[in-house]
Parts: C-alpha cells; sequence; structure tokens
C-alpha cells in the first residue's frame, strides 16, 4: 500500500515546477513592461478627458435657471397654479375658488382681489401667466 503522502509529493513538485515556468525572469519583464504601457496609456487617456472637460458645466456650479412656461388662469388646476412662483397649494385653491365665485379673470389684474396676493408676488406671477382669451 502506498503512503498518501508520498503520492501528494510528486504532484506538488510538478505544480511548483509549472509555475516556476510560466514567470521566468523573462516573463516577468514583459508583464512589467506591459503593465507600465497600461498605466501610461491610462494617465494620457485621463489627461486627455481631463483637457476636453473645461468646457463642460459641472452640475454643482449649474446657475439657477428660469424656466419659461405660462400657465392659463382660467383653466389651471392647483398642481399647475402650485408652479407659480410664491403660490402654494392654499393660495392655489384661493385663486380657484374666486375663479368659482366671480367667474372667468377677465385680466391679470383681477388676481389682486384674491386675498393672499399683493402687488410684489402679483409681479412675480406676472411673466408666468398666459394671455387671456375671450371666451
Amino acid at each position: 500500500m502506498e503512503n498518501p503522502q508520498q503520492s501528494k509529493e510528486p504532484d506538488e513538485e510538478g505544480l511548483l515546477c509549472r509555475l516556476r515556468l510560466v514567470l521566468w525572469s523573462e516573463h516577468q519583464g514583459l508583464v512589467a513592461t506591459l503593465l507600465l504601457i497600461a498605466i501610461l496609456a491610462a494617465s494620457v487617456y485621463f489627461v486627455i478627458q481631463w483637457k476636453a472637460s473645461d468646457g463642460l458645466v459641472d452640475i454643482d456650479d449649474v446657475a439657477d435657471s428660469k424656466f419659461l412656461f405660462q400657465i392659463d388662469l382660467n383653466a389651471a388646476t392647483v398642481g399647475e397654479l402650485t408652479l407659480l412662483p410664491g403660490v402654494g397649494p392654499k393660495l392655489g385653491r384661493a385663486i380657484l375658488a374666486h375663479r368659482a365665485d366671480f367667474g372667468r379673470f377677465e385680466n391679470h389684474a383681477e388676481l389682486l382681489t384674491v386675498p393672499g396676493i399683493g402687488e410684489k408676488k402679483f409681479q412675480a406671477i406676472l411673466p408666468y401667466l398666459a394671455p387671456l382669451d375671450d371666451p
């Protein structure tokens, strides 16, 4: 009967021999050269990308943008009215209540009669109001 340890030894020795063959000193130089080329190529790529990004906008540096949209006072919902500057759900419902009580808005200045809208808020809202059409 063979000793199990004796049968393992030649296999371990054969594995070590195969590993030595894979990374001879000549191969080590080739692997080191390939790694150096890869690092240099990655460095050049990132430098080019960095230079190319000079004209791009950094998301943290974006200035506040003014979006232009227009809302029809006579057809707007509460959700649409809350898009107006300084108008929340409560004021939006007050505008709808005014429209329900007094009918269509004939001109934008009628907004000044809605409780909660003063001259300052009216001037902020005015650019976002669509022209009022005749029914």
